[in-house]
């Protein structure tokens, strides 16, 4: 049995509209960049995020205080920004911030806050100076899709409708098909399908991890959720919408200008050769994404590479099954473009003990995420 057809006898089975009408079954989908470039195909890679050219610099020069600093020896310099560089850069400014003694002459802890808030808007700069981003339309209350969508956006949709009807709720308890989303992404790419499938309104049926207080500037008055209606949506890296505001956060998905995201940047995991996930929102949502992916039976892994440098996040997803005992009766797929063999090897390197499980419950798909929901959802 291929990939597909495991998930979709899964689905079915455990539907509120067959067998599944007294049960519930959890779904998982781990999102990494590779998804987001399935939505939109100019959708930045890490790569390309984290590149500044000469011309994006110049660009924005005018905006920044920071553009000597980019041209510091030792920094990435405007014809070199590579994300080996960035990672330099955010490391020794990282590391200034953590050890005062080891401060460079001029830069104190308020210039280095400066600095690290500024390079965070020229993040974002950089990602809507590739592609949109898919900002909250106000004036119509939701995310709105694109005027023409892609064939591939149209399967994307039609899926995630069809994954939303296998559940149902009965006196607030919830039968079915439960699905939930981790995220590596910053951009809106999820928000926009939850808001155009299922129950819709993505900004009230939606759990964080946190909870806002403010919603694109209007008062959060949905402070408890209720199980059976909402989706959980955790963007483990940070994201572009949320935005530290004292001592809590806000969600924020309208278009904000320069100024206003370096003077109050958004809470984004940014490369670094060490990542700092001590702040409240990182100790808020790791838990919650531990929790979630202990009590999901099913692990849907897409465009996430399981690289060794994100050690963190492998640990994370390790949580799934933490170990044999964990793993009876759970499922995991994993689609990517990359060879069979290597996305096995690369299962293997995070659940070291996968070679003792059912091999039964575990599914690579070597090709696309559209070319395999099309698997999924073809008729018999």
């Amino acid at each position: 049995m291929n990939a597909a057809q495991a998930f979709k006898e899964l689905v079915i089975g455990n539907s509120s509209r067959g067998k599944g009408a007294n049960a519930l079954m959890n779904v998982t989908f781990f999102m990494g960049a590779g998804f987001s470039k399935t939505w939109d195909t100019k959708s930045p890679t890490g790569y390309e995020l984290f590149t500044f050219p000469k011309e994006f610099i110049e660009s924005v020069a005018s905006e920044i205080e920071i553009d000597e600093l980019l041209t510091q020896l030792g920094y990435p310099t405007l014809d070199d920004t590579a994300p080996t560089k960035f990672k330099e850069l955010l490391y020794n400014l990282s590391m200034q911030l953590k050890y005062p003694g080891i401060r460079t002459r001029y830069m104190d802890e308020h210039s280095l806050h400066y600095v690290i808030s500024e390079i965070k808007a020229l993040v974002q700069q950089r990602f809507e100076a590739v592609t949109t981003l898919n900002h909250y339309a106000v004036d119509q209350d939701k995310f709105l899709l694109p005027p023409k969508l892609t064939n591939d956006q149209s399967d994307i949709l039609q899926f995630f409708q069809w994954l939303s009807e296998q559940q149902k709720q009965d006196r607030g308890v919830a039968h079915g098909v439960h699905t939930d989303f981790l995220s590596t992404n910053y951009d809106y790419v999820l928000e926009t399908i939850l808001d155009n499938t299922g129950e819709r309104n993505a900004l009230r049926n939606t759990y964080r991890g946190i909870t806002p207080s403010l919603v694109c500037g209007k008062k959060n008055t949905n402070v408890v959720q209720d199980f059976w209606s909402i989706n959980t949506l955790i963007k483990i890296t940070g994201g572009f919408e949320i935005v530290p505001n004292g001592n809590n956060y806000d969600i924020d998905y309208r278009q904000r200008t320069f100024a206003a995201q370096r003077e109050m940047p958004s809470e984004i995991m940014m490369p670094s050769k060490e990542q700092n996930y001590t702040s409240p929102y990182f100790s808020a949502i790791f838990p919650k994404a531990v929790r979630l992916l202990q009590e999901s039976r099913v692990l849907v892994i897409v465009g996430y590479s399981l690289s060794e440098e994100d050690a963190l996040l492998r640990f994370l997803v390790r949580q799934f099954a933490e170990d044999l005992r964990d793993a009876s009766g759970k499922y995991i797929f994993y689609i990517d473009y990359t060879k069979p063999e290597i996305l096995t090897e690369r299962l293997q390197g995070c659940f070291r003990y996968m070679n003792r499980m059912d091999a039964g419950n575990i599914f690579t798909h070597s090709g696309g995420f559209v070319e395999w929901i099309k698997d999924v959802m073809a008729k018999d």
